[in-house]
């Protein structure tokens, strides 16, 4: 969730850089005596044409090393994955350094999923059993569960070991209660358990957004204690022993002084990121993603460099795709789905990082003036859904009435903000004055008026005020005959003024990444462990495929914060 996908935030198509997952114990025994392989350029990725891996390319050639610098643990990024696992070496006693190519720490979110901690609510315990099948379920089962259940095994003990670290900030960790157990989920009976937590300021000293954000909190601890964030070594190889067929030894990075190759005597960890910023990657990827994405909403320096580097060196990676695309990304009528160029450095058309109004399960239309699908889902359901419709995009239709139904919708996860917040006492005007301002929400008098104003005309215009026509009949039945939707998600449309507004996808990250096993080590294309290279954090997989699950609120970076903790704790030898 973006801190500003309230505030109608405005963003250069270049400029903006956004705030800123195996195998068990007994499989890995069984394939303990399998051969290394030696690595190729292209592992995985043999089969598929060459067009399809064009993105990957060939490991360049170094021919001068200006420094070198040893460690027992080189951590590799420095976000909220990276950060973490930096924070539980400096508390471990691990030498270790911490590369990051920007000049800067990453921004992070504020929703950490976690499972029975000691906040949550008593009587409201979670089925760890169902919650993996749930997990499974999301994913189509393309997922690791032995790699998902690190997860819901592990949070518990790093939400308590944040509350420790956080403690010098006065913070106190709140579990969301409105995003479980009542079974208002939506679309289908999605499992909505208790497990989004966040770590609110006791006493803050301004008013507004209470959360306090952890990797600046991460930073003091890893720099009080005499440790140095490296920062501009941007990371361009991995270095693997025994002619790509041993272990993984060191990383060489570009920075200003030359390129600096770092020698890690126990292991690397990546915590770099996924692709979102390198459109070649998700062009050949994720092509969902620009079929329904108009906005951009992730840290447009996640360009795919660590998941590139470990398969130079024999990992793999997912077979299928994932994405967390929000259902926020407000556009200007006539602007369609997808890159506004061919270029390496393309960008989606939207200024809008998120308009929080377009996850509110209000009729919502396509081109053609043709409803779409259930509109109470989840986040990427409509994105997905007008992939298949001209432009990618869709239309979102309300009235005046609209900051009353969204107190009746009473949607999950972050979209809870614009019932609980922005629309709380608020008319669509004070609430957007903005956004309308901008011609990205369109306001008419009259429904023929702002069909006009949103660009339908002809029979898409006649098919668009039909579309409202039989959504009011629906609303009046109480039965949404046409797509299932509950009826007390089911609103009219008949008081002026009306709205209008255009939406596609809003990308926050890809979440396919490196084949990792429960303990965060890389896999090659034959399932064996690369030994001295771990993943975690979004540029590793086994976890997602084809979606987010996002009514798990919270589970990436719970996941991330979790993994990056695990992966210096098994490299430490404090976890087995």
């Amino acid at each position: 969730m973006s801190q500003n996908m309230e505030n109608g935030v405005s963003v250069s198509r270049r400029g903006f850089l956004a705030g800123a997952m195996g195998l068990g114990a007994m499989a890995m025994a069984g394939m303990a005596g399998c051969a290394p392989q030696p690595a190729s350029a292209h592992a995985a990725a043999e089969d598929a044409p060459a067009d399809a891996r064009s993105w990957l390319g060939e490991a360049p050639e170094i021919s001068e090393i200006a420094a070198t610098q040893e460690c027992d643990v080189l951590i590799v990024g420095a976000g909220c994955t990276g950060l973490a696992a930096a924070a539980t070496a400096t508390q471990l006693g691990v030498d270790f350094i911490l590369c990051e190519k920007t000049d800067h720490i990453a921004d992070n979110h504020w929703d950490i999923g976690a499972i029975n901690t000691s906040y949550t609510p008593e009587g409201h315990e979670v089925d760890k059993g169902r919650l993996l099948n749930e997990l499974n379920r999301y994913a189509s089962f393309k997922n690791d569960a032995s790699v998902s259940k690190v997860w819901i095994d592990e949070s518990a003990e790093m939400i308590d070991w944040l509350a420790d670290l956080m403690a010098p900030w006065d913070v106190s960790c709140e579990v969301d209660e409105e995003n479980g157990g009542d079974g208002r989920a939506g679309g289908t009976m999605y499992y909505i358990p208790y497990q989004k937590h966040g770590f609110v300021y006791n006493n803050p000293e301004f008013e507004g957004w209470p959360f306090i954000s952890q990797n600046p909190c991460f930073q003091q601890v890893i720099e009080e204690a005499g440790n140095e964030i490296r920062f501009n070594f941007d990371l361009v190889k991995l270095v693997r022993d025994g002619e790509g067929a041993g272990r993984v030894s060191a990383a060489i990075f570009e920075t200003p002084d030359g390129y600096v190759q770092v020698n890690a005597r126990k292991g690397i960890v990546l915590a770099t990121g996924g692709y979102a910023g390198n459109p070649a990657m998700v062009r050949a990827l994720n092509p969902l993603v620009p079929k329904c994405v108009t906005a951009v909403d992730f840290n447009q320096n996640n360009t795919g460099a660590g998941i590139k580097a470990a398969m130079w060196v024999g990992a793999a990676k997912d077979v299928d795709p994932a994405a967390m695309i929000f259902d926020r990304g407000g556009v200007e009528p006539g602007v369609d789905a997808g890159y506004v160029d061919d270029s390496e450095d393309a960008i989606f058309p939207g200024q809008l990082q998120q308009l929080g109004i377009g996850s509110m399960p209000f009729l919502k239309v396509d081109r053609r003036g043709l409803r779409i699908t259930n509109e109470s889902a989840n986040y990427d359901a409509i994105c997905h859904a007008a992939a298949q419709r001209p432009g990618g995009v869709w239309c979102e239709v309300f009235d005046v009435n609209a900051p009353e139904d969204v107190q009746i919708f009473k949607t999950q996860g972050c979209s809870n903000n614009v019932w609980r917040n922005t629309l709380n006492g608020h008319s669509i005007d004070e609430a957007y004055a903005k956004e309308i301002e901008m011609g990205v929400i369109l306001k008419a008098d009259t429904l023929d008026e702002l069909a006009d104003k949103l660009g339908f005309a002809g029979e898409d215009k006649e098919r668009f005020l039909a579309s409202i026509d039989r959504y009011n009949y629906l609303y009046d039945q109480g039965v949404d005959e046409d797509f299932g939707k509950e009826a007390y998600r089911l609103s009219a449309i008949r008081e002026a003024p009306f709205y209008g507004a255009w939406f596609g996808g809003s990308l926050l990250t890809t979440l396919d990444g490196l084949r990792i096993n429960s303990n965060m080590q890389v896999l090659d294309e034959q399932c064996n462990v690369i030994e001295g290279l771990y993943a975690a954090g979004t540029c590793s997989g086994s976890f997602y495929s084809g979606n987010y699950p996002v009514y798990l609120v919270g589970n990436c970076m719970g996941r991330n914060i979790t993994f990056g903790r695990h992966a210096v704790r098994h490299l430490a030898g404090d976890i087995a």
